[in-house]
């Protein structure tokens, strides 16, 4: 996570790389999928939504990714009695399952990683010896269950 101090004259301090940085360099970071924490210089308060709100609408200039709708709601919501409480979680609350669902598309549509290859299958031993039979666990079906359900998970992994 990438800390960010913001200090009383406005300007942002990114820890990581000891620089100034300003809200497009946040955007950047951001869209390289870096996470982003800002604080305030002096008293460590966490102001990361107000410094992501804002690059929301400077630098993305609100790019419709809110309907005007949704923002009279959220303005409706900024009362202090008992409905606007219920309506300002709901909205959060609705705001995160489709951040959620987006953090699930996002990383259904990273490239696979590469599989590292199977282990080698164990050798059987020399036809002039006998390997060891009396295991005891022959009779158990749960076990003989697992190893059938194994050796055909090992034939489907050697296919690919």
């Amino acid at each position: 996570m990438i800390v960010v101090k913001k200090y009383p004259n406005r300007r942002l301090y990114d820890t990581s790389r000891s620089v100034y940085v300003n809200l497009e360099d946040l955007a950047e970071l951001i869209r390289a999928g870096h996470d982003v924490k800002v604080v305030d210089a002096k008293t460590e308060e966490d102001l990361t939504k107000e410094v992501l709100l804002q690059v929301v609408l400077d630098v993305l200039r609100g790019v419709d990714l809110i309907p005007v709708g949704m923002l009279r709601r959220l303005i409706r919501a900024s009362g202090s009695g008992p409905s606007h409480l219920m309506l300002r979680q709901q909205l959060s609350t609705g705001l995160d399952l489709v951040s959620t669902q987006l953090d699930r598309m996002e990383a259904l549509m990273q490239p696979p990683r590469p599989a590292s290859p199977p282990p080698p299958a164990p050798k059987a031993p020399p036809p002039d010896e006998e390997a060891p039979k009396d295991r005891g666990d022959e009779a158990d079906p749960e076990l003989v269950e697992l190893r059938e359900r194994l050796a055909a998970l090992e034939k489907r992994l050697s296919r690919r």
